[in-house]
């Protein structure tokens, strides 16, 4: 699916964090401190995985998706078992002995996966999109973190247990992070999932990383924008090679996303979903 560049889209912004956010490590290693640390880069300042911001826009796409139709070509469950995927162990190996050739053999991944595994990839494919690290901006982070106290509840009497009094580290709010987003070779039903699995994070409704039952992790994007680069585009001038050429050598970013360009891409996505749904419907009335 990447044996040729055709477009480009980049997305950047500061992901504000709205209340206190943790990022965890799991259980601390250091002899000090809090007992669940925050992540942290080499020079010990609060870190957003990129791999962590990605995976709430993928369940965002998911969410969007099974509201429509349950289709297994819509959005399949990959950590779950292997039916719950769109394609499993044995349906690849039998791909493969039905496909010698790679680019066939690409194409019958493809048309087998749900539209949230060609878009973020699985075990079978690469993802189309990527999302770096976010690190601190270091003009809103005062080097330090805040240390609050929890505690498991015992479920049958509803009280406190026994000795879980324990403590964790959150960063604290109003902390901002640099996002960038680079989504390469994507149709245009790709662009518009992508685009609204966004949108909570537009409106402060989206939350990142642990102990979000207990408010952490809202943020918001702000100073967002986008741009996006089509070969076959004229917006930026010039013909198709020397577009090419000048994405080659400047990494050229691409005209910025108006509002008519990001309906397009929504409208292509709701139109996929609802093939979907038909298809659904048709082969429920075929069981029937």
């Amino acid at each position: 699916m990447f044996d040729q560049f055709t477009n480009r889209l980049t997305i950047s912004g500061t992901l504000a964090a709205h209340t206190a956010l943790r990022v965890g490590t799991g259980q601390s290693s250091q002899p000090i401190g809090a007992e669940l640390a925050v992540l942290r880069d080499a020079q010990g300042r609060p870190l957003i995985p990129g791999a962590s911001f990605k995976g709430v826009l993928r369940s965002h796409a998911e969410s969007l998706v099974r509201a429509v139709t349950d289709h297994r070509l819509g959005a399949c469950a990959p950590t779950g078992d292997e039916e719950d995927r769109c394609l499993d162990h044995d349906e690849i190996i039998q791909l493969k002995r039905e496909n010698e050739n790679d680019a066939e053999l690409a194409q019958a991944i493809w048309g087998g996966s749900c539209l949230i595994c060609r878009t973020f990839g699985s075990p079978w494919l690469a993802s189309h999109v990527r999302v770096s690290d976010l690190p601190v901006d270091e003009a809103t982070w005062f080097g330090q973190f805040q240390v609050r106290d929890g505690v498991a509840i015992d479920r049958d009497t509803g009280t406190a247990g026994e000795g879980l009094l324990y403590n964790y580290e959150v960063v604290p709010a109003g902390t901002c992070f640099s996002c960038e987003i680079i989504a390469e070779g994507l149709k245009d039903w790709q662009l518009g999932m992508l685009w609204l699995s966004l949108q909570p994070s537009f409106r402060g409704e989206m939350s990142v990383g642990g102990f979000r039952s207990r408010g952490l992790g809202t943020v918001e994007m702000e100073n967002f924008e986008a741009r996006y680069f089509d070969l076959e585009g004229n917006e930026l001038g010039g013909n198709r090679a020397t577009r090419l050429i000048d994405y080659a050598i400047s990494g050229a970013s691409g005209a910025l996303v108006d509002v008519e360009r990001a309906q397009g891409w929504v409208t292509s996505f709701k139109a996929q979903v609802a093939i979907l749904a038909q298809q659904e419907e048709q082969d429920a009335q075929t069981t029937d």
